[in-house]
């Protein structure tokens, strides 16, 4: 019975110099519990984003926000939409559909209206059967004749 006392008593010794530890590191450093932070919860902690501010607040310059409208969509849900569906989304879709009716090579936007305007169906469908849809394997008979 004496052992297990001081066994309890050597690990809440342990303990408390690791917290005491602990906090003499997140005051001055990454430290593990930070670390840890990031990992689960895939941001910095509150500490960090502070700190971070704080630095971020005393410098001269201002980081350049691009207007997110002019840019082509490439956040989580583009990516997201094109593995779920195989396609992109129907706003990036309308973009690109803007673009290539805007660009100057007229040339290239006759060789596109070639292509089925439900090619997402003929993919589905050649990927689910193994062929081409029968209004694809018409239009390609139509084709080549």
């Amino acid at each position: 019975m004496k052992s297990f006392v001081k066994g309890i008593l050597f690990t809440g010794m342990l303990t408390m110099a690791s917290s005491s530890v602990m906090v003499g590191q997140t005051q001055t450093g990454n430290s593990w519990s930070e670390q840890w932070y990031q990992a689960k919860h895939g941001r910095p902690s509150p500490l960090v984003e502070a700190r971070q501010n704080a630095a971020q607040a005393n410098t001269a310059y201002r980081e350049e926000t691009s207007n997110p409208l002019a840019a082509p969509a490439s956040s989580w849900y583009e990516g997201w939409y094109r593995a779920k569906f195989g396609r992109p989304s129907p706003s990036e879709e309308a973009r690109l559909k803007a673009d290539e009716a805007t660009t100057a090579y007229r040339e290239e936007a006759s060789v596109s209206a070639a292509v089925p305007a439900n090619s997402w169906f003929e993919g589905w469908y050649r990927a689910k059967f193994g062929r081409p849809s029968p209004t694809e394997a018409d239009r390609l008979k139509a084709q080549s004749r």
